[in-house]
């Protein structure tokens, strides 16, 4: 593809100017806004002419200090189209090496109307904030004052009366909460606190509180699979939101239909919660329309009661706890609606601590719960004395592995959990009794580590339940790629963790080998969560590693000042392993 290709394929305005001045080339783009208001062959001065008269004499001034200065000048410029309006541009014109200048202009005006509408959106919100303080107040005297005289000796009709008034409050004062709710979720002041939370909990406790109304239209429910895991969330929240797309599921259903709420892990380490009926179902048009608040897509017609500020205050509230709902519907069949929200790795303990943590549901032993002496659980739950199950959870006898693979028989359900006959790593996976593989680390610490590490870096290494990694990053496409090409390449066991605020307990819970960090987290800087990590007795012992993408001299010097071992790049490969193998072997501190 040559210059001339390159220029014309170029959106924005883009012409080359000579080192005498004169422009020696332009893209297609350039030549249609020019057009014949500018000489055949122009000077760079004639190109002035298209610039809005109110920034001629400053732009000149400013471009000639600018080159001067730095061989390059930027800002924003007003260009008159050929229909004489005004468009902003962004300018940029640069200096090349022989003298001649190029110059890029792109045209904001898109941006800038994007700009004025948020802003205007941001505007309208507060209004309905305070607007929304404000009805509440007499509305909240009306409701006290109907509460007393229900208390009066009242006639038949006149205790109706109130009654009515107390129900036309009530629902009144709802939609205030859920229209200020929306406003401040819009603007960025929504109250979200996140932190692990047993999904199928969740589920479980809202099909029981909604039903009443799945009795009377012979709705069945059905949770699959019953298998508990574990989302960053608000519990609240994710409460407020499963609430509403359950209980439309079955406003919306047929009668003697099925409404089925699943729970599933999918890759990048992320759970989607579902909600599916078989009612009428949604036309292209009208999911388009569905998130918008007030907006009851026809239904109000049909006498079902509702706001039309569940699904726009749900969509708020998962996108506020960093997850996404989706909507897939076929008209005549039903809908299928979707939470998409990042998973917590909760399968360690933290052998350094003895009272609860703040997680959503006890996790410290019990016939159902997340723990006992050596894992998730106990007869029922994830982990006994020692694996990672018992007779129906994920491992002992029953385990995650079988004869040399990690599925057991060939399938991930095995005999009764997620295995086989022959525990974490089936028959020979592990390796020898040291000389091979990561089985010498839980003695040695970190030698260990190196051993497995420098033992076969280069190609395919069986699973090992002992060689455990974190990986801290945001994006779920970053951390399917990784949790990859460590398990091809080290056998590793990656716990991946969605933020920042979650790390250090995954640190202290798993123990790994070394920690991978992204450069860039939702929640904070590498640099912030490395100077946690070191603050903290478990962290500073561990080597952390910094994961980017086109980062240069300066930024990877910045992060190893900020204590990584080193920046590897993204996306990862097996090569760049050498790096962890050389800095484990040289770091050697017994963890374990």
């Amino acid at each position: 593809m040559g210059p001339r290709t390159l220029l014309d394929a170029l959106t924005d305005l883009a012409v080359v100017v000579g080192a005498d001045g004169h422009v020696t080339d332009m893209g297609a783009a350039a030549q249609a806004f020019l057009a014949d208001r500018v000489p055949r062959d122009p000077h760079v001065t004639d190109l002035v002419e298209v610039v809005d008269p109110a920034f001629r004499v400053a732009l000149v001034e400013a471009v000639t200090a600018g080159l001067a200065h730095s061989d390059q000048w930027r800002g924003s410029v007003g260009l008159v189209t050929g229909s004489g309006a005004t468009a902003p541009h962004h300018v940029t014109v640069r200096r090349d090496p022989e003298g001649g200048l190029v110059v890029i202009a792109r045209d904001t005006s898109d941006s800038r109307a994007r700009e004025v509408a948020e802003n205007e959106s941001r505007a309208k919100d507060e209004l309905i904030a305070r607007l929304g303080h404000e009805l509440r107040t007499p509305l909240n005297a009306m409701l006290g004052f109907a509460q007393l005289l229900e208390l009066e000796p009242l006639s038949p009709d006149l205790h109706d009366d109130v009654e009515r008034i107390i129900t036309g409050g009530r629902h009144m004062q709802a939609l205030i909460d859920d229209v200020l709710d929306l406003a401040r979720l819009r603007a960025g002041r929504g109250d979200i606190s996140k932190g692990p939370v047993n999904v199928l909990d969740i589920v479980k406790g809202v099909v029981e509180l909604v039903e009443p109304l799945a009795a009377p239209r012979s709705i069945r429910r059905v949770i699959h699979p019953a298998e508990p895991l574990i989302a960053d969330a608000d519990r609240r929240r994710l409460w407020q939101v499963l609430l509403n797309l359950v209980g439309n599921a079955l406003k919306y259903g047929r009668e003697g239909g099925c409404v089925r709420v699943g729970v599933v892990p999918i890759t990048g380490s992320r759970i989607r919660i579902e909600v599916e009926d078989d009612g009428v179902g949604l036309s292209p048009r009208a999911i388009d329309r569905l998130f918008r608040p007030f907006e009851r897509l026809g239904a109000e017609r049909t006498g079902i009661e509702g706001s039309g500020l569940g699904l726009a205050l749900s969509h708020a509230l998962v996108t506020a706890m960093g997850g996404v709902l989706t909507v897939a519907s076929r008209h005549g069949v039903g809908s299928v609606f979707a939470v998409v929200l990042d998973a917590v790795d909760m399968r360690f303990e933290d052998p350094d601590a003895y009272d609860d943590d703040g997680f959503d549901q006890p996790y410290s032993g019990g016939s159902s719960g997340y723990g006992s002496s050596g894992g998730y659980g106990s007869s029922n739950g994830y982990g006994s004395s020692g694996g990672y199950g018992a007779s129906e959870g994920y491992g002992s006898s029953e385990g995650y592995g079988g004869a040399g693979d990690r599925t057991g028989t060939g399938s991930y359900t095995g005999a009764k959990g997620y295995g086989g006959t022959s525990g974490p790593a089936g028959a020979g996976a592990q390796g020898s009794a040291g000389g091979a593989g990561w089985s010498a680390g839980a003695a040695s610490g970190y030698s260990g580590a190196a051993a497995a590490l420098s033992g076969g870096s280069n190609g395919r290494r069986a699973p090992s339940d002992d060689l455990r990694v974190v990986h801290v990053s945001g994006d779920p496409a970053v951390r399917s790629a990784v949790a990859k090409v460590l398990a091809d390449t080290l056998g590793a066991d990656t716990v991946t963790v969605p933020r920042a605020g979650l790390a250090l307990d995954a640190v202290r819970r798993a123990r790994p080998a070394f920690v991978l960090i992204d450069q860039d987290l939702p929640d904070a800087s590498a640099p912030e969560l490395l100077a946690q990590l070191a603050a903290d007795p478990t962290g500073a012992a561990i080597p952390a590693f910094v994961l980017a993408e086109d980062a240069d001299s300066p930024e990877r010097t910045r992060l190893r000042q900020a204590g990584a071992v080193d920046v590897l790049d993204l996306p990862l490969v097996p090569a760049s392993l050498t790096t962890v193998t050389a800095a484990l072997t040289a770091t050697v501190p017994a963890h374990r």
